[in-house]
């Protein structure tokens, strides 16, 4: 009778291959679901922060664009602001002299839709875009020229985190 004598060979066997292979996989699984949940934590997270820039922006540039005018209306929800002339010449507002009709309204991407995210200033034909990710803007016009906003931001992300509303009210300087 022959005996037993293991082979010089180095390696491994298939089923040693198999094992180290599930044990790799089941830790990398593990670990990717891992990284998914902490990436998903993250975005809720900073939704509502980006929904607050987004937001902020909004109404600082309103802001300062509005405070000049001499008088302000709502009209089918958009603010309409009436600014004096403006000399070039000297750098100043002449209250008593007509300028020009600013609308300021949500819209979409063109400034010519019905819905959308984006804050519009148009000037006769002219529109400029002033912020994005603006999910609602809701105005109102007091007696003694106090413009009150109301500015909801919206995340790229949709995120739905509070506070993402801003309040602010403008006295026009030129009334």
């Amino acid at each position: 009778m022959r005996k037993f004598v293991p082979s010089k060979r180095n390696g491994m066997t298939m089923l040693e291959v198999l094992i180290a292979t599930g044990l790799l996989s089941a830790a990398l699984i593990s670990t990717l679901g891992l990284l998914n949940t902490m990436l998903s934590l993250w975005m809720k997270g900073s939704s509502g922060t980006g929904a607050n820039m987004y937001a902020s922006l909004a109404m600082r540039r309103l802001v300062l664009d509005i405070q000049e005018g001499s008088s302000a209306q709502v009209v089918n929800g958009n603010l309409v602001v009436n600014f004096p002339y403006y000399s070039v010449a000297t750098g100043q507002y002449i209250k008593g002299l007509s300028g020009v009709t600013a609308t300021y309204y949500i819209s979409g991407p063109t400034g010519s839709e019905s819905s959308g995210t984006y804050l519009w200033k148009q000037v006769g034909t002219k529109k400029t875009r002033l912020a994005r990710n603006v999910e609602s803007m809701v105005v109102s016009v007091t007696a003694n020229k106090l413009v009150r906003i109301t500015i909801t931001g919206r995340d790229q992300e949709g995120g739905a985190v509070s506070p993402n509303l801003l309040q602010q009210s403008v006295k026009l300087r030129n009334g």
